[in-house]
């Protein structure tokens, strides 16, 4: 697959955006999101044209989940994991859902080698999904741990976001 980039985007802007989607949606303090019922019973319910949809792991290949248009489409055992609380198929929804908001209508170029960071949107909707389950301002004074266990994400990702948290309050 060519290398395809966007427009850029600050984490301090997708935080941002991630803070606004969470008020918009009432859980601007909601530690721990139900991302299953988000995607599948409230989002419908207040974007027209959204769709999600969960397909069999024969269909879905290699892809854990695709954004297209304004439709989710989840491999069936990643849904599976987001349902029993994986904390990494949580996120990969969230991640999905970053790429409907920042890029579905967005326009995109081919990229000649390797994509700026700030310009991939690949690290863009990881970026989204990371600040979106776990905002700082909920979890600034937890460790790792504790943030995987409140925000249903992994041990890895829970380090990886308050390494970013750090990295904020040092400049």
């Amino acid at each position: 697959m060519p290398n395809v980039e966007v427009a850029p985007r600050s984490r301090k802007d997708i935080s941002k955006l991630a803070f606004e989607i969470r008020k918009i949606l009432g859980l601007q303090n909601v530690l721990y999101i139900d991302v299953l019922k988000l995607v599948e019973n409230i989002l419908p319910q207040i974007w027209d044209d959204y769709c999600f949809d969960v397909c069999p792991r024969e269909e879905m290949g290699d892809n854990h989940g695709l954004s297209i248009n304004h439709t989710i489409q989840i491999r069936e055992d990643v849904y599976d994991g987001a349902e029993v609380g994986e904390g990494r198929d949580r996120l990969t929804i969230i991640h999905e859902l970053g790429h409907l908001l920042m890029h579905s209508n967005a326009p995109k170029a081919l990229a000649r080698g390797k994509v700026i960071t700030y310009k991939d949107p690949e690290w863009q909707a990881t970026a989204f999904a990371g600040e979106f389950l776990m905002p700082q301002h909920l979890v600034i004074n937890m460790n790792d741990y504790e943030i995987a266990c409140e925000c249903g994400v992994s041990l890895p990702a829970a380090k990886y976001q308050l390494s970013k948290i750090k990295k904020i309050e040092r400049s």
